[in-house]
C-alpha cells in the first residue's frame, strides 16, 4: 500500500475517521472523540428505565418531586360544584387534573388527565364531561406557596384529584 491510500475505519458510535495506513503518525494525529465523562454517563435515562424519576428540571424547565425539590403547598382552594346536568343524572366520580404551579403560586397549563366521564356509560358521558370542565375552572383558582429548589421558587408540575360525591 502507498501512503496515498486511505482506509476508513467505522466506529461503533456511527461516524468515520480516515487514517493513513502507510503513515502511523497520521493515524495517531486523528484521535477518536473523548469518551463521555463519568458525570454524563451517570445521568438518569428515563427511556431506559420508565420507573426512574425525571431529571430536575425537565426539558421545559419544569421541576418534579425529588432531587431536593420542596413541593408547593396549597394555601387557597375552591370547592368544586356539580353541574346541573350531572346533578340531574346523579353522576359522581373523580377527575385527575395536571397543572404547573408557577413561581408566584398561580396555576397554568391545566388539563384533565383522567376524566370523570371514563367511568360512566356513553349515554351519561356529556353530563360527566361537565364535571371535568368545572374541575379545570376550580383548579385555575387554586393558590400555592411555590415549590422551591435550594431556596429558590421554581415552576412545578403536579396532579390534583378533584372528587365529586353525591351525599
Amino acid at each position: 500500500m502507498t501512503a496515498t491510500k486511505l482506509s476508513v475505519i467505522t466506529f461503533l458510535i456511527g461516524f468515520t475517521v480516515q487514517t493513513a495506513l502507510a503513515n502511523p503518525a497520521l493515524a495517531f494525529a486523528q484521535q477518536a472523540p473523548p469518551a463521555a465523562s463519568s458525570a454524563e454517563s451517570k445521568k438518569p435515562d428515563p427511556q431506559a428505565n420508565p420507573k426512574q424519576s425525571l431529571p430536575n428540571p425537565d426539558f421545559f424547565g419544569i421541576y418534579h418531586a425529588g432531587d431536593g425539590v420542596t413541593p408547593p403547598k396549597l394555601i387557597f382552594s375552591v370547592e368544586p360544584e356539580f353541574s346541573e346536568k350531572a346533578r340531574k343524572k346523579k353522576i359522581h366520580g373523580n377527575c385527575l387534573v395536571s397543572l404547573i404551579v408557577r413561581t408566584d403560586g398561580t396555576t397554568t397549563d391545566i388539563h384533565v388527565t383522567k376524566s370523570a366521564a371514563d367511568a360512566v356509560s356513553m349515554k351519561e358521558r356529556e353530563a360527566a364531561l361537565t364535571l371535568d370542565e368545572n374541575a379545570v375552572k376550580v383548579v385555575a383558582q387554586y393558590r400555592f406557596t411555590p415549590a422551591t429548589y435550594r431556596g429558590t421558587p421554581v415552576p412545578y408540575r403536579m396532579t390534583v384529584e378533584v372528587n365529586y360525591q353525591i351525599f
